[in-house]
């Protein structure tokens, strides 16, 4: 059986001429029995359940009720059915008619497992309801045989790749907060500061919401004024490690800012054994 939402088509059996492309169609209906039928007589179940749906929909009620009093120009009623413009159905929520016509759209043969764009076009085509997208693209997104099939275009990542060791103390440093701590006057974190050599750390007391330019303010009167300013420091990418508040003044004194991927234990050089991951 072919549906069709075209009348027309459903004649294309009895044609006296075809084109060469519709001559492959034909070539392929001889295979089998193929009936045509028309979107008059292959949409009235579903025709039916959308008017169900509709008596039952109070937000829907209330949209027709607009439509009755002439305030919702881009609506109208038709056959007791709510439609809108380009003469696509309104199909109220409840039930499983939403994800039948999605299913429909998206994984019967014809529509291949079309991707989250030309799914929605589909449907569009037809059907109408509030966030139509946002329920198509989660349909395709949690599509089974899409995700065992579709090719994965994202890049590998790359092997982590664990630091150089460093060749005397506190030549290269780690860095990162400790956060959620009790709040003791103006202080509710920590600045953890680790050297990589001897695994020495230095805990800052600092404000509960510490800026990029409150960390470089204690970092140098608590390290820098101790242990002379490193040649590295390793840190994640907290937007405090990257912004200028922080980069600048490192960068002019010649220090290398090496951002790490989040709590890697490989790159982190044991800052994760002094206060663990989050």
């Amino acid at each position: 059986m072919v549906k069709t939402d075209n009348t027309a088509v459903s004649h294309f059996m009895t044609q006296p001429k075809l084109t060469s492309r519709q001559a492959r169609w034909v070539d392929l209906a001889s295979l089998g029995s193929v009936a045509a039928l028309a979107s008059s007589a292959v949409a009235t179940s579903i025709r039916d359940r959308a008017r169900e749906l509709l008596s039952r929909d109070s937000a829907a009620q209330g949209l027709v009720h607009l439509v009755e009093q002439g305030k919702a120009r881009q609506f109208w009623l038709e056959d007791g059915l709510l439609m809108t413009k380009e003469n696509r159905l309104y199909v109220s929520k409840g039930g499983d008619l939403r994800k039948l016509l999605i299913s429909e759209c998206h994984d019967t043969l014809w529509a291949g497992h079309q991707g989250e764009d030309r799914t929605y076009a589909l449907v569009h085509r037809a059907y109408y309801w509030p966030q139509m997208q946002d329920d198509v693209e989660m349909y395709v997104r949690t599509c089974l045989i899409c995700q065992q099939d579709k090719a994965d275009h994202q890049k590998k990542a790359g092997l982590l790749q664990p630091l150089p060791i460093p060749k005397r103390p506190w030549e290269s440093i780690s860095i990162d907060y400790i956060f959620g701590l009790p709040k003791v006057g103006d202080l509710g974190s920590i600045i953890v500061v680790v050297d990589r050599l001897s695994k020495y750390a230095t805990f800052i007391a600092a404000p509960k919401h510490v800026t990029a330019e409150g960390t470089a303010h204690l970092f140098f009167k608590h390290i820098v004024k101790y242990w002379s300013l490193p040649k590295d420091i390793v840190s994640d990418r907290d937007s405090r490690f990257t912004g200028i508040f922080w980069t600048e003044p490192f960068k002019i004194l010649g220090s290398r800012l090496s951002m790490s991927h989040e709590h890697s234990s490989l790159e982190w050089g044991g800052l994760n054994d002094v206060h663990g991951p989050d």
